[in-house]
């Protein structure tokens, strides 16, 4: 097939050529300094693993934002404090909230660094920023509101993953405004893509965890069925790279894979 024949032509790459290649395929914005943000009026929600949540809304771009919580001990309505280098930022699957809620990676991570903060991070498009543009509860819907932002962003030329990824960049580059440069980048499902994409490009980022990643777009290509979201997919990838050269270069980032899979992926 193509997808093989593009495989055998492709690049070796190191590390410096895949960050380049990415940026080139993601078709990256340049980030300009710290983004604004503003700290959201603070609701009661059950069930989180720390008993305190606080909800920061990161303007990635005009009119586009990333929604950013921030877990504590006690109640912290107002800027990130400072912190000493260490954060883990995690990148939701569908929803940051119902993530908190039930998803035991979390509570694993906190079990496993309890004095380092917590963030989740909901990329636009996902969790609260989730749009309702085809219909209330289309979401998931074969030509819901995901695919027609995913259509909508290829005929633009900037594919909605490399609009995720810039997201997830630039709440990167908040982080990092609050001293926190060591983060450990946390990816589950379909946000597992967005975090190994950026983990490559950041060089604050110095530990990736990732649950339930794509293995490869070559084994998509070479399905006769998938259930991956066009959001997840890059026009041409597989001319300049693959997954697995994402994940080789980030082996060098302490990269640990939980559950990878397939063409078809768990709900």
């Amino acid at each position: 097939t193509a997808a093989i024949e593009q495989a055998k032509q492709r690049p070796q790459h190191n590390a410096e050529s895949l960050r380049a290649a990415v940026t080139k395929v993601l078709r990256l914005p340049e980030r300009k300094g710290v983004p604004d943000y503003r700290i959201l009026r603070a609701v009661s929600k059950r069930g989180y693993p720390l008993p305190f949540g606080t909800n920061y809304v990161i303007d990635t771009e005009p009119g586009v934002s990333a929604i950013v919580t921030r877990l504590s001990e006690v109640a912290h309505y107002a800027r990130p404090p400072r912190g000493a280098g260490r954060a883990t930022l995690y990148v939701a699957h569908h929803s940051s909230d119902a993530e908190l809620r039930t998803e035991p990676l979390i509570r694993e991570l906190l079990a496993a660094e309890p004095q380092t903060p917590l963030f989740t991070c909901d990329p636009r498009g996902i969790g609260d920023s989730r749009p309702d543009t085809c219909g209330l509860g289309q979401f998931l819907n074969p030509y819901g509101s995901d695919y027609f932002y995913s259509a909508h962003a290829i005929m633009l030329d900037r594919p909605l993953l490399g609009q995720k990824t810039h997201d997830v960049l630039c709440v990167l580059d908040w982080l990092a405004s609050y001293g926190y440069d060591a983060v450990h980048l946390v990816g589950r499902g379909w946000g597992a893509i967005p975090a190994a994409l950026a983990g490559v490009l950041s060089p604050q980022v110095k530990q990736v965890t990732l649950k339930q990643a794509l293995s490869s777009y070559e084994t998509v290509a070479t399905s006769e069925q998938y259930q991956w979201p066009l959001s997840a997919l890059l026009p041409d990838v597989l001319r300049h790279f693959d997954l697995p050269d994402v994940y080789r270069v980030l082996e060098t980032k302490q990269l640990r894979q939980i559950e990878p899979v397939g063409a078809i992926q768990p709900a």
